[in-house]
């Protein structure tokens, strides 16, 4: 296959670059209005307040999104830093009229009940719950001081030392990307050298990785919180007991994704899996797709099943909303980014030509369309928690994967099949890992700092309870690699995916049985910054505090693993 270039982003509609008079107006512009909110707290109403913050925080996305999203294809770029630490001076300023009003507003709660209020019910309340969790107005301003110079230094490092460490001329995310190669000895070979750079910064990353914890730590406890759990479960608008019925079912299902990993390692001709052999493509048809046609199988899987959502894909595409292309200095992985104040999104990712690179595409252009349902209203109003954005995305692989599998000839549907389980596999059981592990953390950071090789040991340990005898050659430096553990904002950035799987495979299967579902579905999504995930997922039906509810949408994904036996 001859491989099509691959395109970058245009974000001169943003800002014409991040030194133009255009971005320091809006830098200028949060700093206004953060003394604007704050001489007149007790002045001016409850709702011309939330106007004023919403505009605000729309100028905010836009400088932290573009700041950020120009660091991230360039993590070396010394004017791009400076953007990133501009961007982070307006944030510390909405921060801060943000606190502000949270500590004025719950004195007024008596006002909450005024009509003007009420799509803002749910964000009031939780107003009522955050000024329980403050410290004093000084300590605050001087924690999102101390965050801009230090927790987020310590997330940076991790960014900049996974995207440009290399062994032999390969870079960190060109390895990790040769995870799915077709040859085993490949495979193996990336593994071994990736591993190689992690054990060369494993004590820059170990020192990166403890700052992060432990200033979580503090902070919560200052602040009043049982644990960074705790905080997570708020910041997901969902329940302990939920999240209980999550990990219980997936608990229950690990039986099933052993079995698929043995099944797996059958049709590799492997008696056991090694780590580099999880995202092994399978089956002998090796079909690789172009960008172009990725671009072409989206399109058409969204426009399927609605045409909203195929007349977006294909703008996105027309307009350059993605940057595709790795290339040295551009951090790993994929993500979607939304500027509220221009009313657009971009996405990046490192496109591989797999199948599993335009099933990440579809699900960066899922996130981007749930941005888009929210586009319109006010900021505050269309800020959805993690647990509820990935199901937007999944929803979308799912589309593709659908798509692809009534059309293709059942010898080539194999891999496709494979790769779907094998992404079920990731979301569900590695996650589950992931927050074994985290949660470990956590309560050894409580005793003080820990070694690079006791990281390693926690992340065995999870893996072992998750994965057991099923795969060999376990990967202890996973802790190092996954940018997700070094957020100090959100913590435990890893259910939410598990959630979104599950949650967006009950919505699929009801789609399936409902041609005119995607009405319900775009409703769905629209509510996801205005209602609870309680709320949200009873618009589809459902009950997130039952296992049973979970425990369906395993269902749809043992089925299929179940039907790769049929193979050997």
């Amino acid at each position: 296959m001859e491989k099509d270039a691959l395109p970058r982003w245009d974000l001169s509609e943003i800002y014409p670059s991040p030194s133009s008079p255009d971005f320091k107006a809006d830098v200028k512009k949060v700093s206004e209005l953060k003394g604007i909110i704050i001489d007149n707290l007790e002045s001016f109403g409850i709702r011309k307040l939330l106007d004023l913050l919403n505009e605000s925080a729309a100028l905010v996305s836009n400088l932290d999104s573009y700041s950020a999203a120009l660091l991230s294809t360039d993590t070396s770029n010394s004017l791009y830093m400076k953007a990133v630490s501009d961007a982070e001076e307006a944030s510390s300023a909405y921060d801060e009229a943000w606190q502000a009003f949270v500590r004025s507003a719950a004195r007024r709660s008596d006002e909450f009940s005024d009509e003007a209020l009420e799509d803002y019910r749910l964000l009031l309340d939780e107003i009522l719950t955050l000024s329980r969790h403050q410290m004093s107005e000084a300590e605050e301003k001087l924690t999102s001081d101390f965050l801009r110079l230090s927790s987020s230094s310590w997330e940076r490092l991790q960014e900049a030392v996974t995207s440009t460490a290399s062994n032999n001329g390969k870079t960190l995310i060109e390895l990790r990307a040769l995870a799915t190669a077709q040859e085993r000895s490949v495979r193996r070979d990336a593994y071994e050298r990736e591993k190689t750079i992690l054990k060369e910064h494993e004590v820059a990353l170990a020192y990166s990785l403890n700052g992060v914890k432990g200033t979580t730590l503090m902070l919560e406890k200052r602040r009043g919180w049982s644990s960074p759990l705790e905080r997570s479960l708020f910041q997901s608008r969902t329940t302990r007991k939920a999240l209980d019925a999550l990990i219980h079912a997936i608990e229950k299902s690990i039986p099933t994704f052993r079995s698929y990993m043995g099944v797996k390692a059958r049709l590799l001709g492997l008696e056991k899996l090694s780590w580099y052999d999880i995202m092994a493509p399978v089956g002998k048809a090796k079909r690789s797709y172009t960008f172009k046609e990725a671009e072409d199988i989206v399109i058409s899987a969204f426009s399927s099943f609605s045409k909203e959502m195929g007349e977006f894909a294909a703008s996105a595409f027309k307009n350059g909303w993605i940057d595709a292309e790795p290339r040295k200095g551009k951090v790993g992985g994929a993500y979607d980014t939304a500027f509220r104040k221009s009313g657009c999104s971009r996405v990046l990712l490192n496109y591989d030509y797999t199948y599993d690179g335009v099933s990440t595409l579809a699900h960066e252009l899922g996130h981007a369309y749930h941005d888009h349902t929210v586009m319109d209203l006010p900021p505050l109003l269309s800020d959805y928690p993690m647990t509820l954005a990935e199901s937007a995305s999944i929803f979308s692989e799912t589309l593709v994967f659908s798509y692809l599998t009534k059309r293709l000839e059942r010898e080539e549907s194999l891999p496709i099949i494979e790769q779907f389980v094998s992404s079920a596999n990731q979301t569900c059981l590695d996650i589950l890992s992931r927050f074994y592990f985290e949660s470990a953390v956590f309560e050894r950071r409580r005793e003080g700092e820990l070694s690079a090789s006791e990281f390693s040991a926690l992340m065995l340990s999870a893996q072992e309870r998750t994965y057991g005898d099923a795969v060999s050659d376990k990967h202890e430096y996973m802790w190092a690699v996954k940018s997700h553990y070094y957020s100090e904002e959100f913590s435990f950035y890893n259910y939410p995916y598990a959630f979104g799987e599950l949650f967006s495979l009950s919505l699929f299967a009801k789609a399936e049985k409902d041609p005119s579902f995607s009405s319900t579905y775009r409703d769905i999504l629209r509510r996801t910054g205005i209602d609870d995930a309680k709320k949200v997922a009873a618009l589809a039906g459902a009950d997130i505090e039952d296992e049973s509810f979970w425990l369906s949408g395993l269902d749809f994904i043992r089925r299929y693993a179940e039907e790769l036996e049929s193979w050997l």
